[in-house]
């Protein structure tokens, strides 16, 4: 599955199983996650989406780690198994 296609079945994932967001981020920071996700009772999630065989590169790795410090909950997805399983984990 292409990265594209990833993201098209997250999106579709979290609109109509979460009844959420999922924001494309503009790569204005270099290392920025994918995704802003926002769901119903105020919900804020960063998510890096990759293939199967996808890797992080080292600003990936590093901003990530600075989101998390803050505070905020990062999720990188390897695939579209792994896209099922943070929809079912973050269903109501």
């Amino acid at each position: 599955m292409l990265e594209s296609q990833l993201e098209a079945h997250f999106r579709l994932r979290v609109r109509r199983d979460l009844h959420g967001m999922s924001l494309k981020l503009a790569p204005t920071t270099v290392g920025m996650p994918d995704r802003l996700v926002l769901l119903p009772g105020g919900g804020v999630f960063f998510v890096e989406l990759k293939t199967e065989t996808g890797r992080l590169s080292p600003a990936q790795v590093v901003l990530h780690e600075r989101l998390a410090a803050l505070g905020t909950h990062v999720s990188v997805l390897y695939g579209r198994a792994a896209v099922d399983l943070w929809i079912s984990e973050h269903a109501a």
